[in-house]
């Protein structure tokens, strides 16, 4: 595993209000990974990114209370996985990525179009023909459909940096290219699934794309009373209880953003609480047991954090936290 030293412990500021802290064998700061919710295990999910010190390959498992490490030997190391949980098979699934967040490393534009899967043991490999590879791809599980749904991401061809505005499905036995059109290419897109609606809702993407569209199973719609304030890396899940798509931070293009947005199908609206500090590269899921949006992590550009934040539908409560850490600029 190639280790990357970008980070240096960074102090607690002295109005910080202590939650939860997670312990020695615990998560710690994280980035660039992906989250589902486990409806079998009841769990919220974690796997890959990048820590303090390395890419990761590590699967993790949010109980309510503490994050638990699940032992797992599967996919190699990884960040901007796509990861999704088919809850007709009973799968967590992981497709692609890159092999590094940020550096000069010799394999900075590998990028990965393996499939894995795990059913509450050992991972396995899926060995079948799958999307091109890519990072920054985003998916998820259309519950009416029961099929993975993928769209767009990047990847480096001959050193140039290559946009995907494909749309892909997984039905538990072959990947189908499903579309061509709809969104423009992107990567960074925010990406769920609205089971009220049973549609697939797309918001923001490379570019500072404020827009919304939605993915009925033949093809996509944009939803242009939804235009917003262009964002991409922004972290996204559907809430349940309160029917609405929650939205959390992202980044412009010039500054990261710390807003909370809830989306009814028609618009955005802005909710106007205090929660996390500002970011991009979170990852977030829906607790269904606990009726919670979970975020975990992200970074604001030199900070990455390693807190845990739950939204009830009308407040964020803090429920681990370790210290942010510094990323060092050493050219790797």
């Amino acid at each position: 595993m190639r280790v990357l030293k970008l980070f240096l412990l960074l102090a607690l500021p002295a109005n910080f209000i202590f939650a939860a802290t997670t312990g020695p064998d615990s998560l710690t700061v994280r980035n660039a990974h992906a989250m589902a919710y486990n409806h079998d295990r009841a769990t919220v999910m974690l796997f890959g990114g990048a820590d303090a010190e390395t890419v990761r390959e590590d699967l993790w498992e949010w109980n309510g209370k503490q994050w638990q490490q699940v032992p797992s030997d599967g996919p190699p190391p990884r960040t901007f996985p796509a990861m999704a949980y088919d809850r007709a098979r009973h799968a967590l699934v992981v497709y692609g990525g890159n092999r590094v967040l940020f550096g000069t490393e010799n394999d900075k534009d590998t990028f990965l179009a393996d499939h894995w899967e795990w059913k509450g043991a050992d991972w396995q490999q899926i060995n079948v023909p799958t999307p091109p590879a890519r990072a920054e791809a985003t998916m998820v599980y259309d519950e009416a459909r029961q099929r993975i749904v993928l769209f767009g991401g990047y990847r480096v061809l001959d050193g140039k940096g290559i946009r995907l505005n494909d749309t892909w499905e997984w039905d538990g036995e072959k990947w189908s290219q499903a579309g061509t059109s709809g969104p423009s290419p992107r990567n960074g897109a925010a990406m769920t699934y609205d089971p009220d609606r049973q549609r697939t809702i797309l918001f923001g993407g490379s570019g500072a794309s404020g827009e919304t569209w939605e993915w009925h199973g033949t093809g996509w719609h944009e939803i242009k009373p939804a235009l917003d304030e262009g964002l991409f890396n922004s972290a996204m899940t559907y809430d349940v209880k309160h029917r609405q798509v929650i939205r959390f931070g992202g980044w412009n293009g010039e500054i990261r953003v710390g807003d909370t947005w809830a989306f009814d199908g028609k618009k955005w609206h802005r909710v106007v609480v205090t929660g996390p500090e500002a970011r991009n590269h979170a990852a977030m899921a829906y607790d269904s047991k606990r009726q919670r949006v979970v975020l975990f992590g992200g970074h604001e550009g030199e900070k990455v954090f390693g807190d845990t934040w739950e939204w009830d539908g009308r407040r964020w409560s803090r429920a681990t936290y370790t210290a942010a850490r510094m990323r060092i600029d050493n050219g790797h």
